[in-house]
C-alpha cells in the first residue's frame, strides 16, 4: 500500500523536523572542533597540544575526531550556524531511516509499528538535542551495519570491502569505531556458538581492525582512543547511569522504550520459549541494554539496536498486546492510536516555537559578553577559565589567548589537570597554585563560582568586568 508507507514516512519526517529544530543549543564541544578543523584547513597539519592551551600535557595529539573537524568547519563556513543544525536534522533523519528500513523491512506499516518508532526517536534524542557532535557518525554508520546485518539475515549478502571502507571513515570520524568492531566481535561470537556463519564475522573484524591502522596517527590512534575510553569522567552526567529515582522526563524515550523492549522480551520468550525464538536478535539487544545501563551516552545506541531488531521478533501485524476479545482489542487500537497522535499533536504544537535553523548560545558554556570584552581590551596571553567555558573561548579568542582547559580532556589533558583546574574553581585544597605558575593573564569565570568571592580578596587581582552571569579578573 503506496499510501500507508508515504504517510508512515511524513509523518516519522514531521516529528523528526520538529525533534530537531524545537532548540539548537550550540555544544559546548562545537567550538573546539571548529578551531582543530580551521588549523588543519589552513596550515595542512595537526595543531600541537599547546596550540590552544597552556596546560597541555600532551604536545602531539593523535586527534580521533580530525575528520569531523573538518566537516564541521566546512559546514561553519559556508552556512555558518544554520549549517550546523541543518546538519544535525540531516544526521537524524539518516539515522532513524537506517534504523526504519533494518527494522520493518517490507511490511506495511501499522499503528503499532508507527508508534514504535516515534518512541525510537525519543529515544535517539540525547545524541542530537544540541547541535551536530562527532558521535552523530557513529550513530549514522552503526545503524547503517545494523542494516546490512539485517539485510544479510534475509538473503541479501554485503561485500565485506564495504564494512573495510566504512570502518576507514568511522576511525577517522569518531572514537566510536570501537563500538563498531564490538558489534563485529558480538555477531561473530554468536554465529560461532550456533555454528552459522563466523568465520566470514571474524575475517570482517580482523579486516576492520587493521582498516583503522588506515589514519594520520597509525597505531597512535588505537593509544588516544583507548586512553578516552579509560579517562574517569567523575562528574560527567552523560557518562554516568541514567537515574530511574528523580526527573522522570530526563532520558524519557530511552526509560519507555528500554521497559517496553524489556516486556517484548519477556512476553516472546515465554510463548516460543528460547529455542524457537530468533536468539540472534535476543542476545544483541540484550548487549545494548547492557550498554546503556552502563552510561546515559550509550542508551541512543541502545535505541538503534532496538528499533533496527525488535520488529522482527513479531510476525506483522501481531503485537504484544494482541487479543481475541472484540472489546481488548478496539482499547489496544485506541491506544496505539493516540501514541501515534500524541507526538504529531505535540510537533505541530511546537513546530511554529522553535529554534528553526538559529544557532542558539546557552550561557551555561558560552560566555558571550565576558569573551567579547577580552576581545574589546585586546586581551593577550593565557585565559584560566573553568571546563565548560573554555571551548567557546579557545574558539573565539584564537591566535590571542591560549585556555587552561577545553572539552578536549581526553586528548589533550591528564585527568589530574582536569581536577586541579575543577579544584580552582571550586576553591578546593591548594586552587591558588594555578595562580602562579604558569601565571594567568586573566581569569574567567561565573559569578556563582566558590573561588569568585576569594578572588575579590586577592591582593594581586582586581574584578576588571562582570555581569550578573560571569566575571572578568586581571591582574592589577
Amino acid at each position: 500500500m503506496p499510501w500507508t508507507r508515504f504517510i508512515f514516512w511524513i509523518y516519522l519526517l514531521v516529528l523528526v523536523w520538529a525533534a530537531a529544530t524545537v532548540t539548537n543549543p550550540a555544544d559546548p564541544d562545537l567550538w573546539h572542533r571548529l578551531a582543530v578543523g580551521e588549523y588543519l584547513w589552513q596550515t595542512g597539519h595537526f595543531p600541537p597540544g599547546d596550540a590552544f592551551s597552556y596546560l597541555f600535557d600532551y604536545k602531539q595529539v593523535a586527534d580521533h575526531e580530525w575528520g569531523s573537524a573538518l566537516i564541521f568547519y566546512a559546514l561553519w563556513q559556508w552556512g555558518g550556524g544554520a549549517a550546523i543544525v541543518a546538519a544535525k536534522l540531516v544526521t537524524l533523519a539518516v539515522t532513524l531511516a537506517l534504523v526504519v528500513w533494518a527494522g520493518s523491512r517490507d511490511r506495511t506499516p501499522t499503528l503499532a509499528l508507527t508508534a514504535f518508532y516515534a518512541l525510537v526517536l525519543l529515544a535517539l534524542l540525547p545524541s542530537f538535542d544540541s547541535t551536530l557532535r562527532c558521535m552523530v557518525f557513529t550513530h549514522i554508520l552503526l545503524a547503517l551495519w545494523v542494516f546490512w546485518f539485517q539485510c544479510e539475515r534475509h538473503g541479501r549478502p554485503i561485500p565485506t570491502f564495504l564494512y573495510i571502507v566504512t570502518m576507514i571513515v568511522w576511525a577517522n570520524l569518531h572514537g566510536g569505531f570501537a563500538i563498531g568492531l564490538a558489534w563485529l566481535l558480538a555477531v561473530t561470537v554468536i554465529e560461532l556458538v550456533y555454528r552459522g556463519s563466523w568465520k566470514k564475522w571474524a575475517l570482517r573484524l580482523a579486516l576492520c581492525s587493521l582498516a583503522t591502522l588506515i589514519n594520520p596517527f597509525g597505531a597512535q590512534l588505537w593509544i588516544a582512543t583507548g586512553r578516552a575510553l579509560t579517562t574517569t569522567r567523575r562528574g560527567f552526567g552523560e557518562w554516568a547511569p541514567v537515574s530511574w529515582n528523580s526527573y522522570i522526563v530526563n532520558y524519557l524515550g530511552f526509560k519507555l522504550l528500554f521497559l517496553g523492549v524489556l516486556l517484548a522480551l519477556t512476553i516472546q520468550i515465554y510463548r516460543k520459549g528460547w529455542k524457537q525464538i530468533d536468539r540472534t536478535a535476543v542476545i544483541l539487544i540484550g548487549l545494548f541494554m547492557a550498554l546503556a545501563m552502563t552510561s546515559a551516552r550509550h542508551t541512543s545506541l541502545f535505541a538503534v539496536a532496538a528499533g533496527a531488531l525488535i520488529p522482527g521478533l513479531f510476525p506483522p501485524g501481531q503485537t504484544p498486546a494482541e487479543s481475541a476479545d472484540p472489546l481488548r482489542r478496539l482499547g489496544g487500537i485506541a491506544m496505539k492510536l493516540a501514541l501515534v497522535l500524541v507526538p504529531l499533536i505535540t510537533a505541530l504544537y511546537i513546530l511554529p516555537k522553535g529554534a528553526g535553523l538559529r544557532l542558539e548560545y546557552p550561557h551555561v558554556a558560552h560566555p558571550v559578553d565576558a569573551v567579547n570584552f577580552l576581545q574589546r581590551r585586546d586581551i593577550r596571553g593565557n585565559l584560566l577559565v573553568p571546563f565548560n567555558y573554555g571551548s567557546y573561548a579557545l574558539w573565539e579568542l584564537r591566535g590571542k589567548m591560549r585556555v587552561s582547559m577545553d572539552g578536549r580532556y581526553d586528548l589533550v589533558y591528564l585527568p589530574e589537570t582536569y581536577r586541579h583546574v575543577d579544584d580552582f574553581f571550586s576553591a578546593r585544597g591548594d586552587w591558588r597554585d594555578l595562580l602562579a605558575s604558569p601565571r594567568p593573564d586573566a581569569i574567567l569565570l561565573p559569578r556563582s563560582a566558590r573561588v569568585y568571592f576569594d578572588l575579590l580578596n586577592e591582593p594581586a587581582w582586581t574584578e576588571a568586568w562582570h555581569d550578573p552571569y560571569d566575571a572578568v579578573f586581571l591582574p592589577r
